[in-house]
């Protein structure tokens, strides 16, 4: 059960869409925000994704971004439910 419990009355396939949009824009923001907030001066993304396959900056964004999806599933699901 959520905090907020918003009621649309539209059709179901919507509100799965509504759902993912939150979903996904829950997950960017909160990678957003670790990736500023590390002290790293370095570029993780393009470091991380031109380099060797298991690279130290490779292993940094994938916790990264295993963060932000467990922040939404514990978190945020439990804040806004759509039905």
């Amino acid at each position: 059960m959520a905090i907020f419990d918003i009621y649309l009355d539209i059709d179901k396939d919507y509100i799965k869409i509504i759902n993912d949009i939150y979903k996904i824009s829950v997950i960017l923001i909160i990678f957003q925000l670790i990736t500023s907030l590390s002290s790293s001066n370095k570029n993780i993304i393009n470091n991380s994704l031109n380099g060797s396959i298991m690279n130290d900056d490779f292993m940094t964004l994938l916790i990264y971004i295993i963060i932000s999806i467990l922040g939404y599933y514990l978190v945020f699901e439990k804040i806004i439910n759509f039905y």
